[in-house]
């Protein structure tokens, strides 16, 4: 029963990853210079299934079974630092449109690739099993220090995007792209899982394939979806090709009195508030905005417009009991209330629900 349980669900993988391989391979294009890199991740991303379908494959024939423990063992080993690397480079390029390194992704699959020949083989030519174990111990340090070098340099640019956008919304959008960070997360943990696993006694379970469907699955969906909602990012890439504007006339000094003028009028509660439309009104550029913000008050342009936003907030929910917590969020410019309810959290420590009964007028 267990063994058709096996069959069912590894087939199951096998025609997920083919058929959205060939998705990815042949499905339409975007005519847009921006998303040029991400219009060739998507072929990385065909060739990253088509791998997952291949050794379901392997699964589903039973040539896996073939081998001894240590050879099956360094065949995981050698599908999920492809794994990790294709999936790292193509979640590099959809955080930075402008990053895409076809021949770095090649000088780090190279060695993988030569693990991988020498594995085969070791099988075809019945190696002793001194070699093999080289072999596997050699793959699975590269394995970890692959990891932990690009687990490294994921979150560094995660930062960046995370900081770039912050600088420019104030809102939700921010958030468009979390997807990519919990996707990321999950791709940690399964690599290891499989550091784990290359200690102990092997067996691939039912779960796994479960699993495996559902995460491929979802990530070519917000995948094939980053298209339709990369408008968000475009003023923010606009931002960035635009060549700085000088303005000599003005100081930071200058800023900051127009700043406090702008808070003054509680021009903050505006909800498509945007630091370009911030930089316009206080007759300054984007870059010089930024600048004294990140500098003068040591936050990111999101951070400071969510919290004189709860600073209002708290100021209504004392002086006006009667309003509720959907009025409050809704007046001082929040679209979504769960998003003022945890921004409120953030800045507080506590709900607004808690701080308005606590605080009475």
């Amino acid at each position: 029963m267990i063994d058709h349980f096996h069959f069912f669900f590894a087939t199951g993988v096998f025609w997920t990853t083919l058929i959205l391989s060939l998705v990815f391979a042949f499905g339409s294009t975007p005519q847009d210079k921006h998303l040029r890199n991400y219009n060739r991740a998507k072929y990385i991303m065909a060739f990253t299934y088509l791998l997952f379908t291949v050794f379901s494959v392997f699964i589903i024939t039973g040539r896996l079974q073939e081998l001894d423990l240590l050879s099956l063992k360094i065949s995981i080993l050698i599908l999920f630092t492809f794994q990790l690397l294709l999936f790292t480079h193509v979640s590099l390029t959809l955080i930075n449109y402008r990053y895409l390194s076809i021949r770095l992704l090649i000088y780090q699959l190279i060695p993988v690739i030569i693990l991988c020949l020498l594995s085969i083989l070791s099988n075809l030519l019945n190696w002793g099993e001194k070699i093999v174990i080289i072999l596997f111990y050699s793959l699975l340090l590269f394995f970890v220090l692959t990891l932990l070098i690009v687990t490294r340099f994921f979150f560094i640019h995660y930062r960046k995007y995370r900081k770039r956008v912050d600088n420019y919304f104030s809102g939700v959008g921010t958030d468009h792209l979390r997807w990519i960070h919990v996707s990321y997360l999950f791709l940690l943990i399964s690599s290891m899982a499989v550091i784990i696993i290359s200690f102990t006694t092997l067996e691939i379970i039912i779960p796994f394939y479960i699993l495996a469907i559902l995460f491929y699955t979802g990530y070519a969906v917000h995948f094939l979806n980053y298209k339709n909602i990369f408008n968000i990012m475009r003023p923010v890439l606009r931002e960035e090709d635009e060549k700085p504007i000088k303005s000599s006339q003005i100081t930071f000094s200058q800023i900051e009195k127009a700043v406090e003028k702008w808070e003054q009028q509680k021009l903050f509660i505006n909800p498509k508030i945007t630091i370009a439309k911030v930089a316009s009104h206080i007759s300054t550029n984007k870059s010089y905005l930024s600048q004294y913000i990140n500098n003068s008050k040591q936050k990111t342009f999101n951070e400071w417009i969510n919290g004189l936003r709860i600073e209002e907030a708290k100021r209504l929910m004392t002086t006006n009991k009667n309003m509720t917590i959907e009025e409050v969020s809704e007046k001082v410019g929040y679209t979504d209330t769960s998003y003022f309810s945890k921004c409120f959290v953030k800045y507080t420590g506590i709900t607004a629900y808690k701080w308005k009964n606590n605080n009475p007028m």
